[in-house]
């Protein structure tokens, strides 16, 4: 049976299930009922399956906590609350005074020496996970992207190379995405939405370590537990349905590496799931696998107690994660993106990795990023030299696919440079503006040696300096290895056709360094379309092999990256004004007359030299 079929199967028995109980019958308190002293009581599991109660007052109504939005304020207790204070995992907790549904615990006070919660509204959770904002026009689009392929990409990498971290080289990124979760300022008590515990299974700790941070920005708490697996040898008989008090998790990856957030489940109407309380990552639209949840065990701690939880049984998708909560639907299938990877490792073993992708336009990199980096952490070492060569291809719906094409190879961030480098077109796309893109999978094959294969570009050296046009000389490339030794390649290169008598300039250098090069000379231009995108990703130079620009010494104009060489100085002249091109406009000192890639080395060779050559009639 079908991943889809078994949803479908299994919703059917949730939703017979749980109707009778909760969906048609559940009345809505409002917030102007609300009078301090009122007693109730709130669901929620502590351990297993089981629901159980806890006891709440409310202490009164905290109006506009948020733009047109109230927060109710309410002491809790019974059960373990006297010893854990509001755990992380209690999210979306239904609370019912006098048999009415109130809300949702939401948020709490850090370090506070009592359970004392904010309660979401539950009028204010329905009303806005139930809202459908009109489509935008089909002509428009989110945002179309401000910077070529190359400079994305290469700007990232540079940051890397600078030193920054890996969160500081995403920054830009990460503030965009995604809104940081509200913490309160140093000694300040402040009501914040209780953390999210954010369970990791087949993870690393270089991994968890590595990208903690990001997760740490979003409002999660990474905790290292098991996988969808685990919970099949703890729960005996079928996966319960979900009720208002349900442990539940939002799945963010599926496979060989499980990633999934935690909470519960706050209202149940027909197969529509209300839970959570506050928002998961607040990325509005969403597809994200929803599980029932199985509890393994609390975990007290004098910052922030949480549940230690595991997915069982996917029964639906959350398609709406907003301000006041995450909502979805029983028997609907998630739409995950695949991806594999084949590691052979520096021991020649091989590890396969199969993995299923939450498909969020601002998530998905991160995501991906991650369980690359996972893979790599999982089978080689983490620290020390390291070449991993990496091929494969991002496959893209009624499109052409990205061919994955490089190596990388250090002393140290190998690992991470690698990542970077892999998933970037993959963060490029996503984030392009462009609609209807749909990335239908990612397949990568890692050969990974524990050495480094770096080589430094000494000088070059061609058998003769002057040349005919469609002549070819043999360019020698001194490279100088990490042993010390002088390695000498020797290349056939073939002088262009047509070019006019005089002196032209080869610039020799890494992928790298030309790109960079290329960037200085003059800002790029931005792709036209989704083909184009495709195109210059397809194009980006590589690491292990260098390449020949042959210059001219006549000015060039450069124009949205695109270089007009060699123009007549009354054309230039007129260009070069801003009545005439509204885009960014540039001069250089010399001209590109073509271009030449070399092959494959056996390193990856960083450096740039420079000779001159005479072409004679």
């Amino acid at each position: 049976m079908t991943q889809p079929k078994r949803i479908l199967a299994l919703a059917i028995m949730v939703v017979a299930v749980s109707l009778p109980a909760f969906a048609q019958s559940t009345v809505f308190m409002s917030v102007d009922e609300v009078r301090a002293g009122m007693k109730g009581i709130g669901r929620t599991v502590f351990q297993g399956t089981a629901i159980e109660q806890f006891d709440v007052e409310l202490l009164g109504v905290l109006k506009n906590f948020a733009p047109k939005q109230d927060m109710i304020l309410a002491r809790l207790s019974g059960g373990p609350l006297a010893q854990t204070g509001v755990i992380a995992g209690m999210s979306g907790s239904p609370v019912y005074i006098d048999g009415k549904l109130l809300g949702a615990v939401a948020f709490a006070f850090p370090f506070a020496k009592e359970p004392i919660a904010g309660i979401q509204p539950i009028s204010q959770m329905v009303n806005i996970l139930n809202e459908r904002p009109a489509p935008a026009p089909a002509a428009q689009a989110a945002s179309l992207p401000t910077e070529s392929p190359a400079e994305f990409i290469y700007g990232l990498l540079g940051r890397l190379g600078e030193g920054k971290s890996l969160q500081e080289a995403h920054q830009a990124w990460l503030g965009q995405g995604y809104p940081a979760a509200a913490q309160p300022a140093a000694g300040a008590p402040s009501l914040v939405r209780i953390e999210t515990p954010l369970f990791l299974a087949g993870a690393t700790p270089a991994a968890i370590r590595q990208f903690t941070p990001f997760f740490n920005a979003v409002g999660f708490t990474p905790v290292q537990g098991g996988g969808g697996g685990s919970a099949s040898s703890l729960q005996a008989g079928p996966t319960p349905s979900l009720q208002p008090g349900s442990a539940v998790n939002a799945e963010l990856i599926r496979g060989d590496v499980n990633i999934s957030a935690n909470g519960t489940v706050t209202h149940v109407d027909g197969n529509r799931v209300y839970a959570f309380g506050h928002p998961n990552m607040s990325v509005g639209p969403t597809d994200l696998p929803m599980s029932a949840g199985y509890v393994i065990s609390l975990l007290p701690n004098i910052q922030n107690s949480f549940k230690l939880a595991v997915p069982m049984d996917v029964v639906g998708s959350f398609d709406q994660d907003r301000a006041t909560g995450i909502a979805g639907t029983i028997g609907r299938a998630p739409k995950m993106i695949p991806m594999t990877v084949n590691l052979r490792s520096s021991q020649n073993t091989v590890n396969q990795y199969k993995f299923e992708i939450a498909n969020d336009r601002f998530l998905t990199p991160l995501l991906m990023n991650f369980t690359l980096f996972n893979a790599i952490t999982a089978s080689e070492r983490g620290l020390g030299e390291m070449t991993l060569d990496i091929s494969g291809s991002i496959r893209v719906k009624d499109y052409d696919p990205i061919r994955v094409d490089n190596v990388f190879s250090g002393d140290a961030n190998t690992q991470t440079t690698a990542t970077i480098g892999t998933i970037a077109p993959v963060q490029y796309l996503m984030n392009a503006g462009y609609d209807g893109i749909v990335i239908e999978g990612v397949d990568l094959d890692i050969v990974s040696t524990d050495r480094k294969t770096n080589a430094q570009l000494e000088r070059i050296s061609v058998d003769k300096t002057e040349v005919r046009p469609g002549e070819t000389v043999i360019l020698s490339a001194f490279l100088r290895a990490t042993t010390g030794d002088i390695v000498v390649e020797r290349h056939p290169v073939q002088i262009p056709s047509g070019l006019p008598a005089g002196p032209v300039q080869l610039l020799v250098g890494d992928g790298t360094t030309i790109t960079t090069t290329d960037l200085r000379r003059g800002a790029a231009g931005v792709p036209k379309d989704m083909t184009q995108i495709i195109k210059e990703l397809n194009n980006l130079r590589k690491n292990d092999r260098l390449y020949i620009k042959i210059l001219s010494f006549a000015p060039a104009i450069v124009i949205g990256g695109e270089e007009l060489p060699s123009l007549p100085p009354s054309m230039a002249a007129v260009i070069n004004t801003d009545r005439s091109s509204s885009r960014s406009v540039s001069n250089t000192r010399n001209s590109t007359i073509g271009e030449i890639e070399l092959p494959q080395s056996r390193y990856v060779i960083q450096g740039q030299r420079s000779l001159n050559v005479t072409v004679r009639p």
